[in-house]
């Protein structure tokens, strides 16, 4: 898929993702430090500092981007496949779909912001 036709592909789906991230966080199968992880890469974005200045045009805006995909991509990889695929009302290949964009929207950062972020994620 041409990458603009996937960015509009993923925006369309953006409504579905976002009941999903909200069903995982109402699940008690699902962690509790994977939900606090979400929430502390959500206070991040919300903080006056940053790995990357938002000054900075583009990537500025996208580090704050890439570590909330990262902890959503977290909550859902760790809440595992059978309680996600039960809590998605999508087709699945819009769900494997968004886990493979967040990879790609990574890779859109320098390597070191790329592992700092996956870092932090990783660590809570």
């Amino acid at each position: 898929m041409a990458k603009v036709g996937q960015v509009r592909w993923l925006l369309a789906g953006l409504p579905r993702y976002l009941r999903l991230v909200v069903r995982l966080l109402r699940d008690s199968r699902v962690s509790r430090s994977d939900k606090l992880v979400l929430a502390a890469a959500v206070a991040y974005v919300m903080a006056p500092f940053d790995l990357i200045p938002d000054v900075i045009p583009i990537l500025g805006r996208l580090d704050d981007l890439v570590f909330v995909a990262l902890a959503i991509d977290r909550l859902v990889k760790r809440a595992g496949r059978d309680v996600v695929y039960e809590l998605w009302d999508g087709p699945p290949e819009g769900l494997e779909a968004l886990c493979g964009s967040v990879d790609e929207l990574a890779g859109l950062l320098p390597a070191p912001v790329q592992r700092r972020l996956r870092r932090e994620v990783e660590r809570r």
